[in-house]
This record gives C-alpha cells, sequence and structure tokens, in this order.
C-alpha cells in the first residue's frame, strides 16, 4: 500500500529534489519545475507501484500529491489502496 510520504518519495525522485519540497499541495509544475517527460516518469512509477494503468485523463489532471492520492484511490483495489 503506497502511503503519501511513499508518492512523496517517488516524486522527489523523479524531479530529483528533496522529500521535504514535496508536500501534499506542492504544484509538480508551477513550484518543482516538472517537465513532460518527468510526469511520464512518474506516471509509469505510480503505474508500477500500484498494479494498475492510468488513462491520460487520470494523468493529466495530476499536479500534487494530494491529487495522485485521489486518483489511485480511486482506481486501485482496496489492498493497494494509498493511506490517507
Amino acid at each position: 500500500m503506497l502511503t503519501d510520504r511513499d508518492v512523496r518519495q517517488l516524486v522527489a525522485d523523479v524531479l530529483e529534489v528533496g522529500v521535504a519540497d514535496v508536500g501534499l499541495d506542492t504544484s509538480f509544475y508551477a513550484e518543482l519545475d516538472m517537465t513532460s517527460l518527468h510526469k511520464a516518469d512518474l506516471v509509469v512509477a505510480l503505474e508500477h507501484a500500484c498494479g494498475v494503468e492510468l488513462t491520460a485523463a487520470e494523468a493529466a489532471g495530476i499536479d500534487t500529491v494530494r491529487d495522485v492520492l485521489r486518483v489511485l484511490g480511486e482506481r486501485v483495489p482496496d489492498e493497494r489502496r494509498p493511506a490517507p
């Protein structure tokens, strides 16, 4: 099960920033300078970690850790769902 801390770590790894820089509502684009390549890498990492394939619309709607948790909460089976 992914926690918000796990998601923050994935984001930090992909964007090469410190975990402390990635808050629940920190904008990946506006505050952390995410590029489209970073976004693709993050989506793949999330899909592998959770065993799901995100739709293009779901991936496009991800800009914060809170967004990731919302999307995964809607898609991931209960036993693999991120903890609130």
